[in-house]
């Protein structure tokens, strides 16, 4: 029985080594993060354009 769980530890320890980490999900992030901000440098640099929001009746 001793000789079975170090086998299986040993199998688990080199599954958790060999896994690669899930750099899709970052990925996706990032890139929605980049888009929102290049959106919002259009929309800033049109209000500076344009002299600002104006408010009031």
């Amino acid at each position: 029985m001793t000789e079975r769980s170090v086998a299986e530890q040993q199998e688990g320890t080199e599954e958790h080594e060999n896994h690669e980490l899930p750099r899709g999900a970052l990925l996706i992030t990032l890139t929605y993060l980049a888009i929102l901000a290049g959106l919002w440098i259009q929309v800033y640099l049109q209000l500076l354009a344009n002299g600002g929001v104006r408010g009031g009746s």
